[in-house]
């Protein structure tokens, strides 16, 4: 995966991987669960499908009941948590019915200054279970979900077992996925620094405390769910704060954020836009392109259309370059050519660097529109990442805000990268790979990403396990993290791909038991009701309840995916939208995960900040 020059870090050592069989010989790695059998072949394996009850995923934990009324929370004093006041502004029993699977305490309230919150406290039938979800974007509301990301069909979620959590990040925004409203909250550095790492950790401690109160007792297993910037909340958890919670569900995370925001995101918005602002590269040409990079890069293994190892298409834009340069909707012009270039290289400084860790993935195409290629008619202000760039470059990544900056090509250089990192990522990056202390807590973690994630490119989450087996060792890694990677499935759900899974099951299964994860069935659906899908409530919006009358979706087809680096492939015989037909197998050469960049992943560079007098905020590398 390497790219660009060739570059040499003292902080970096070269690890050569093995093959998995041998690996699982030597290191103990175990990738496959109990009802999985292996065929006579070498790293060959067959899926048995079963279905899984509420009672079969993890411990056996007793139904607890509240020691108190929902009510009486409002009476009880949670001002002097640790760093973590909090004041409970109401508490109401929601009842069971067509509307919610079960009863439950709904309590609202804010951890100081204005973290505000929501936590479902179920009445008759907790398990002493809390999840927290985390949430997409620049957060700013609060919506938690009856079924957070990668957990579908997650039974301990949906029948009221867990208790179930989300803040908004310390401030308020209507925006969402947006940087529109970043020149209100953004301004004020306390509230930067609750969205960059505070607000998951505070809101954690009263959400524990209240659950004690409620129960009798704080939740015996907690974990975190989060996608988007939701996946870099749970990074910056574990790596913080590695007491926090039980095990982590990490998906698509937006984890090195300054240079995402600022860089990647920012100079994508810029690449399809000539200097008068007119559109290079219509949104009506996706199509035709989409199908010709899975004509030419699409796995007949997987008899589905996609592309289950993007790192290695070879598609050149260049292939549907128009003849003499004529225009039409079958072909592209030079000047369109560049654009797709651009997309696929992703962020560069002018001698070459790279300032991100890789680009457009292939076969993300068709998820352009809208995101950095504009819809007919709109221009440069429409798309998405126009939004997040700018408000990041003026508002989010500055101690100083700096309201008249433009976004344009001049800001995409070495020097103006560094400089918004020594600014701000020290408060906002989870990168930091050595993950140790969350391991020796016996910490578990299960890391997804969709293969064609437009929004977080997802060769940043391979680059991020490796820095971690460079840091802590391939041994130790195995022993507590896995990494999913789902063909044809694009930001935290959507996209051409089976999107519907449950990670959540093995994690907390891997976690109360032992059992190590091994390959998850992801189906494509169609149709269906209520909430569902990897996504759930991690982009920014929205309440959903568990409702008793949704209807199930059709299911279209299912395949396994197995903890990367193995791919799948069809076994010869039976039904082909069946993922029982479908084996295991290990590349004969895997993948180089390292990636020459203009930054790195290393540790030491977290910042904790506060104040002293109540408004001027000083920072520290030292933890206090």
């Amino acid at each position: 995966m390497s790219s660009g020059h060739a570059r040499s870090s003292k902080r970096t050592r070269i690890v050569i991987l093995v093959a998995v069989v041998a690996a699982a010989l030597v290191t103990g790695l175990a990738l496959l669960p109990d009802t999985f059998s292996a065929d006579a072949g070498a790293n060959v394996t067959k899926v048995s499908i079963g279905h899984t009850a509420a009672g079969d995923v993890g411990k056996n934990l007793p139904v607890t009941k509240p020691r108190i009324s929902c009510a009486d929370l409002l009476q009880k004093d949670f001002g002097g948590l640790d760093d973590a006041a909090t004041s409970v502004a109401s508490a109401s029993v929601v009842a069971k019915g067509d509307a919610n699977a079960y009863e439950y305490c709904d309590v609202k309230g804010t951890v100081a200054p204005q973290i505000q919150f929501e936590l479902r406290l179920p009445t008759q039938t907790y398990r002493q279970r809390y999840l927290q979800e985390g949430c997409g974007g620049y957060c700013g509301m609060v919506g938690v979900s009856a079924q957070p990301a990668a957990s579908t069909g997650c039974a301990p979620v949906t029948d009221g077992s867990f208790a179930l959590g989300q803040d908004n990040q310390g401030h308020v925004s209507t925006s969402g996925m947006g940087g529109g409203s970043a020149e209100v909250w953004a301004t004020d550095p306390q509230l930067k620094v609750d969205f960059g790492y505070r607000s998951e950790h505070a809101f954690a401690t009263a959400a524990k405390a209240i659950t004690k109160t409620f129960y009798g007792a704080e939740p015996t297993y907690s974990y975190y769910d989060g996608c988007s910037d939701g996946g870099r909340e749970t990074l910056m958890e574990v790596q913080r704060y590695p007491g926090d919670f039980s095990a982590a569900l990490v998906g698509a995370p937006a984890f090195n954020q300054t240079a995402l925001n600022a860089m990647q995101e920012a100079y994508l918005s810029t690449i399809d836009f000539r200097a008068d602002g007119s559109t290079i590269l219509p949104a009506s040409k996706l199509g035709m392109l989409h199908k010709a990079v899975l004509a030419k890069c699409a796995d007949l293994k997987l008899n589905n259309d996609l592309i289950q190892d993007p790192a290695t298409c070879a598609f050149d834009p260049a292939s549907l370059k128009c003849g003499d340069n004529k225009d039409s909707s079958s072909c592209l012009t030079s000047e369109q050519v560049d654009v797709v270039r651009k997309a696929y290289a992703g962020v560069t400084a002018p001698d070459g660097t790279h300032l991100y860790t890789g680009g457009q993935p292939y076969g993300s195409e068709t998820a352009w529109e809208g995101l950095f290629i504009p819809k007919a008619g709109q221009g440069q202000s429409s798309v998405q990442l126009y939004g997040i760039g700018l408000g990041f470059l003026r508002w989010v990544g500055k101690w100083e805000a700096d309201p008249t900056l433009k976004l344009d090509a001049s800001l995409f250089t070495v020097d103006t990268f560094k400089a918004y990192q020594r600014e701000v990522s020290g408060i906002y990056d989870a990168t930091d790979p050595d993950l140790t202390k969350f391991h020796e807590a016996g910490g578990r973690i299960v890391q997804w990403h969709g293969l064609t994630d437009p929004n977080i490119p997802p060769t940043g989450t391979r680059v991020y396990r490796q820095a971690m087996i460079d840091s802590m060792g391939q041994d130790k890694v195995d022993d507590f993290y896995r990494l999913y990677l789902f063909p044809g499935v694009n930001h935290c759900g959507g996209g051409d791909g089976p999107d519907s899974f449950d990670l959540l099951s093995k994690l907390i299964d891997w976690r109360e038991t032992g059992k190590v994860p091994g390959a998850v069935i992801a189906s494509k659906t169609s149709g269906g009701t209520g909430p569902g899908g990897p996504a759930g409530g991690q982009l920014g919006g929205g309440d959903t309840k568990a409702s008793a009358s949704s209807s199930a979706p059709t299911v279209e087809y299912t395949r396994p995916v197995y903890p990367y680096p193995q791919l799948v492939a069809y076994d010869g015989s039976g039904d082909k939208k069946d993922a029982a037909n479908y084996r295991a197998y290990t590349p004969d050469k895997l993948s180089d995960d390292h990636y020459n960049w203009a930054g790195s992943f290393t540790s030491g560079y977290q910042e904790w900040c506060g104040t002293k007098d109540g408004k001027s905020m000083s920072c520290t590398r030292h933890k206090p």
